[in-house]
């Protein structure tokens, strides 16, 4: 096709971009889409993530624009703010400029203050520091609510915080709605660390509320609870294998060494151990030990434990 052709259907195609869009344009109700386009995205990928999250009516279309505008190769990952009512070219020149205005956090079930800090530091959302010094300050470890947001560069660590524990409060709510009244044995900020413990001892979703059950039976009887995993929290490394000394480190966390619950929670617990905590299995059972591959033995008397130890070492 020769030069005197291609100028026409590159015309012929913007105009009925641009008609398209705006008869989509007109359409769409005032609201704010956020967009991820990951790295490496092709025109037609980043044309697919629009449409999908309905900033654009075709993909088809956009993908024809990026390419006859010279624009596909120049497409810049990151999370977008995009409002509704966007021209096809302000969306196009967004994503080709890098303008993203805010950072896609996910935090995992089981971060702890540090490392949530850490990770927020590490996508320039907020002063490490500064993060860590008010979660500190307001006893926030374990209302941090694992999850994935968005915020804009550079955040107070007070903003970032609040969405944080204002999230846990909210799912923690709806978690406690049908809870019977005569199952309020723990005070609220009791399940948070309960479910804290389960988090980082349960590995497997269906053993997480016979993990709440043993530790609970333990606390009904004043029994230690002899958790590995607030040892390590103790500890403030990560270990695979604890020693006897280990077990022996003075801290209100080392649940070898002091009865009851540690005085807090030892990670942000996610939703699902946060329900076991609520709602632990109707069991006897006082001990459980790993087995390999996330599998854990439980078992209601000391000599059963022992055998399940046993088959452990074989």
């Amino acid at each position: 096709m020769t030069d005197k052709f291609i100028k026409p259907v590159i015309i012929a195609g913007l105009c009925f971009i641009i008609a398209g869009g705006v008869f989509w344009w007109a359409r769409l109700p005032s609201a704010v889409f956020m967009v991820t386009i990951p790295p490496g995205a092709s025109a037609r990928q980043a044309a697919g993530i629009l449409a999908e999250s309905g900033v654009i009516a075709s993909p088809r279309a956009f993908t024809f624009l990026l390419s006859a505008s010279g624009m596909a190769r120049r497409l810049k990952a990151g999370t977008y703010r995009i409002p509704a009512r966007s021209s096809v070219f302000g969306v196009l020149n967004m994503i080709t400029r890098g303008k993203s205005q805010v950072a896609r956090v996910t935090i995992p079930e089981g971060f702890n203050a540090r490392q949530v800090a850490g990770r927020l530091h590490a996508l320039n959302v907020a002063d490490e520091a500064a993060f860590l010094n008010f979660v500190s300050e307001r006893n926030l470890e374990g209302y941090l609510y694992p999850d994935t947001y968005y915020f804009e560069p550079r955040s107070p660590a007070d903003k970032v915080a609040g969405v944080m524990t204002r999230e846990f409060w909210r799912q923690f709510a709806e978690l406690k709605k049908s809870r019977p009244d005569g199952k309020n044995i723990l005070s609220d900020k009791e399940i948070v660390i309960l479910a804290s413990i389960i988090e980082k001892e349960a590995v497997l979703p269906e053993e997480r509320p016979l993990v709440a059950a043993v530790f609970i039976n333990r606390l009904n009887k004043h029994w230690y609870l002899e958790s590995c995993a607030t040892v390590l929290y103790a500890l403030g490394t990560h270990k695979d294998k604890l020693t006897y000394k280990d077990l022996k480190v003075d801290s209100p966390y080392n649940t070898y060494r002091h009865y009851g619950l540690p005085p807090g929670p030892i990670c942000n617990p996610g939703k699902e151990s946060l329900k076991a905590a609520l709602y632990p299995a109707e069991t006897d059972d006082m001990f459980f030990v790993a087995q390999g591959s996330g599998a854990h033995s439980f078992s209601r008397y000391y000599r059963d434990h022992l055998k399940n130890k046993q088959k452990r070492s074989r």
